[in-house]
């Protein structure tokens, strides 16, 4: 149910626990195996604890099917330039540690805040999640992000050091206030989100190719009086079953000047605004 200590086996190099699956933890001890290169944990469906991992000369980490962790473990010493990281549902295998899929570990609860150590990350994916409760500021130390997926979470809103991200490109989950620092942002996922307003800094996103607020169902106005004229760029809307009353659209929405597709449908409104007919590269309109 535990491994050994292994503060007496200092050159050890790799260690290969697949498949055991009474496996509950992993003593404390691996964090002092500066020399580990290869880590698999595959199958261990058990395993809960996992104290730290020390990185120094990691090159493969294995967490495929570990169903029951309940938080990624604490990441010591410096990221050597080649690591392979597989985690979640499939194998992930790169030169660099570009992407970390933890998708449906349904017990995982959080990260420690040293998940910002992992610099080299492009893609983040939590999505199904269904107990991560947050985030941790380190969060705002992965430079390169350029993907985070925290659907199916129960993140309500992310750090405020996400604004550091300025090279995210797709945000699905939660909605920082002063998310108009996200500049490279061209893709926002909010469906089935609780917040009744939009932050007016959304306006500042010039970037943004694709907005989804489809299930917002407690959405009172889709953005105020200017502000759709600061998504230029915008050419997917969709605001589907919002439950949107009339006023609930802008009336400037003819300012989406890049808008193809509108969904609309599932709304409660009576009338469009007159600015609609301004949108000249409108390709599909859901009502």
């Amino acid at each position: 149910m535990e491994t050994p200590d292994f503060t007496g086996m200092p050159n050890l190099e790799y260690l290969n626990l697949s498949g055991c699956a009474s496996l509950k933890e992993v003593h404390h001890s691996l964090g002092c195996s500066r020399k580990l290169i290869s880590l698999k944990l595959y199958r261990c469906i058990n395993l809960e604890r996992f104290p730290c991992l020390n990185v120094e000369s990691l090159e493969k980490l294995c967490l495929n099917r570990c169903s029951s962790l309940e938080k990624f473990p604490e990441i010591l010493g410096r990221l050597m330039p080649k690591l392979d990281i597989s985690v979640g549902g499939s194998e992930i295998r790169s030169d660099w540690p570009t992407v970390l899929d933890l998708s449906y570990l349904d017990k995982l609860v959080a990260f420690p805040s040293s998940i910002g150590m992992l610099k080299s990350l492009v893609k983040l994916y939590l999505s199904g999640c269904s107990k991560f409760e947050s985030l941790s500021e380190g969060i705002g130390d992965l430079e390169n992000l350029e993907e985070l997926d925290a659907s199916y979470t129960q993140i309500s809103q992310p750090p405020s050091s996400i604004i550091r991200l300025n090279k995210l490109k797709s945000l699905n989950g939660g909605l920082p206030e002063d998310i108009g620092c996200l500049s490279s942002l061209k893709e926002l996922h909010l469906q089935g989100n609780n917040f009744e307003h939009l932050p007016l800094s959304i306006d500042q996103l010039g970037s943004l190719r694709y907005l989804d607020l489809s299930k917002c169902r407690r959405l009172k106005k889709f953005l105020g009086v200017n502000v759709a004229e600061g998504l230029r760029s915008l050419e997917n809307l969709n605001l589907s079953s919002c439950n949107l009353k009339d006023g609930g659209l802008p009336e400037d929405i003819g300012y989406l000047s890049s808008l193809k597709e509108l969904h609309l449908q599932g709304n409660n409104f009576e009338h469009l605004p007159l600015s609609i007919a301004q949108l000249g590269a409108l390709q599909t309109l859901h009502l």
